[in-house]
């Protein structure tokens, strides 16, 4: 099976209009025009889909923040840019991120789901979505308004709900990927602010710890990684970066990954256009990774 991950669309809108401007969203229109609109190239988003078709996925995953504060147009041109990838809605899976909750407002209204419930099985979270054989994605929504900064939480009750799904589906559930748009874990040498990372991620990281082993499948912080934490081995934390960000300094304009589960043997593969050339290198490997037959 292959699956394409892809997150941190940030398409974005500029909008002076003062009765759309309470609150946050007036702070970031201010760093969307100084800083954000340079560097997020929604151009290319052309580019992504026709690599993502070159790829033929049985299945694509956007962990969350296609837009960039939450207004409707900017939820329409994420919409309209991933038609061209909709075969149906059981192919495509998209969560909410942080930035799909940007205003009191838009979390209030669900204008999130508005435009992309049908990609779900349900509009409440937890939910469990198979998406082949003996394969599910277990999808977390820890994203919610907050006017003072980014930070998510991820309540005792939604794991619970969580824990009740996946011990309902028992063994129907060979390979698992866990869907949430916050990382669990960072790598060596990157930190996080406080306010910028999840509440709750001590009780998620037990929870990965009992059902694993699994893919965790993320965004938010805007770098490409692949990886097991010291403390959840058995976790492989995949983050595909901002995939739409123009990096000046590497001269990548565009990231994803792809994965390639067979039977429980999973191969997690890197793909940036640099400079107009797409560039490929394995990310991860590890034979029977998935294998329910270990011990944790």
């Amino acid at each position: 099976m292959r699956i394409i991950h892809i997150s941190d669309l940030h398409f974005w809108h500029i909008t002076l209009n003062p009765l759309r401007l309470m609150g946050k969203r007036f702070l970031g229109m201010g760093n969307l025009i100084l800083n954000r609109a340079r560097n997020y190239k929604m151009e290319a988003m052309t580019v992504l889909v026709e690599r993502v078709k070159e790829l033929k996925p049985d299945h694509v995953l956007v962990t969350g923040d296609l837009t960039t504060t939450s207004l409707d147009e900017e939820f329409q041109a994420a919409r309209r840019a991933l038609a061209a990838l909709t075969r149906n809605s059981s192919f495509l899976t998209v969560l909410p991120g942080n930035h799909d909750r940007y205003t009191r407002d838009s979390e209030r209204n669900s204008i999130f789901e508005k435009h992309f419930a049908e990609f779900a099985p349900s509009p409440s979270y937890p939910w469990l979505k198979p998406i082949g054989q003996e394969t599910a994605i277990l999808g977390l929504d820890p994203c919610h308004s907050n006017p003072i900064s980014a930070r998510g939480t991820i309540s005792t009750a939604q794991l619970q709900k969580a824990a009740a799904l996946l011990d309902q589906a028992g063994p129907n559930v060979k390979r698992l990927l866990v869907a949430c748009h916050y990382p669990v874990a960072m790598p060596d040498g990157i930190i996080d602010q406080p306010t910028h990372g999840l509440g709750g991620s001590r009780e998620l990281q037990a929870f990965l710890t009992r059902y694993a082993p699994a893919l965790y499948c993320h965004g938010h912080i805007h770098a490409v990684w692949g990886f097991c934490p010291r403390f959840l081995p058995r976790t492989l934390c995949l983050n595909p970066g901002a995939a739409l960000k123009r990096r000046q300094r590497t001269g990548v304009d565009v990231s994803l990954l792809e994965i390639l589960l067979s039977g429980p043997d999973v191969e997690v593969r890197r793909h940036l256009l640099r400079r107009n050339t797409w560039e490929t290198d394995r990310l991860f490997y590890a034979r029977d990774f998935l294998n329910r037959r270990i011990d944790s």
